[in-house]
């Protein structure tokens, strides 16, 4: 199955089930400041793996954005409802949809939590799942947009870490 009809096959469940379409609304456009919310709370209540893997992700996102730029500069591909002209379930831009940004921020959260081996990845791993779904199922994204945004976390927590590495060794002569 390629990345549109995939796309289709989700976009299309919209309004058959009205609490799916709330969760997935939800999901789509309040449940990344509500996880920022959370992961800024364990990141000064928490444990020294939460408090870690909030520095990481400090670390992290900037580096997600960089990449995010200098992929839009050699790549642009169009939103869904840009393409196939019709109104997506929540107001977007008609900027680039590749990649997913929401999943990207959603992956750089989740991954922190993982490489640390918060029990907080229990919860953070399927709210990744649920943002980057969601962004499919109201229209704005392509499901390969949103696997891209999870690869492009992955990549961004792997430099920062490679970062971080670099900063202790200088920091420790």
């Amino acid at each position: 199955m390629d990345n549109e009809s995939l796309f289709f096959l989700i976009f299309n469940l919209n309004d058959e089930f009205p609490v799916l379409d709330n969760l997935m609304i939800f999901g789509a456009t309040y449940l990344i400041y509500l996880t920022f919310i959370f992961i800024s709370f364990l990141g000064f209540k928490g444990g020294i793996r939460e408090k870690k893997a909030f520095l990481l992700i400090f670390l992290g996102l900037p580096i997600a954005v960089l990449l995010i730029k200098g992929i839009h500069l050699f790549f642009y591909e169009p939103r869904p409802f840009v393409t196939f002209h019709f109104s997506p379930i929540v107001g977007e831009t008609a900027d680039a949809s590749f990649p997913s940004r929401h999943a990207t921020i959603s992956a750089v959260f989740a991954f922190a939590f993982t490489y640390f081996k918060s029990k907080w990845v229990l919860l953070l791993l399927p709210v990744m799942a649920w943002i980057g779904l969601s962004r499919v199922f109201v229209g704005v994204h392509y499901p390969l947009d949103i696997l891209g945004g999870f690869a492009v976390g992955a990549i961004s927590i792997f430099i920062a870490l490679k970062i971080k590495d670099l900063l202790k060794i200088y920091l420790l002569r």
